[in-house]
């Protein structure tokens, strides 16, 4: 895990076969901030698809890459210090020649920050 515990930590999580549910705090002493923007940090959108990546191999056990993004919309700004605490939900779809469709969103109580849909691979360990 290339994030899990130096961008974010889960505080909860609840898997359901296919439907996981993640509460995850992002931690603002993160190195990504200080790059991403010092003094007002932001959360870029690449680490908001590689969190659901990672938590998609939590879900499955496996280890996955992204085979297509069909889209990720990224509604609005998130950051460490404005919304330090995020909801990432993910669904995944039936396994099918190696790969299934994922669907995950990363909101809090108020706003979605981030939707995601696309494909990612199963690879062998």
């Amino acid at each position: 895990m290339l994030l899990e515990n130096k961008y974010y930590t889960i505080k909860e999580s609840l898997i359901d076969g296919t439907t996981g549910k993640f509460k995850i705090q992002l931690l603002p002493d993160c190195d990504i901030y200080r790059g991403h923007f010092p003094g007002n940090p932001v959360c870029p959108g690449v680490c908001g698809i590689e969190m659901v990546k990672e938590l998609a191999m939590r879900m499955t056990g496996k280890k996955l890459f992204f085979r297509d993004i069909k889209r990720c919309r990224l509604t609005a700004i998130a950051s460490p210090e404005i919304c330090p605490e995020q909801e990432v939900t993910i669904n995944i779809g039936p396994e099918k020649e190696g790969r299934s469709s994922i669907n995950a969103s990363i909101t809090d109580s108020q706003k979605t920050y981030m939707e995601y849909k696309g494909e990612m691979t199963y690879v062998s360990r």
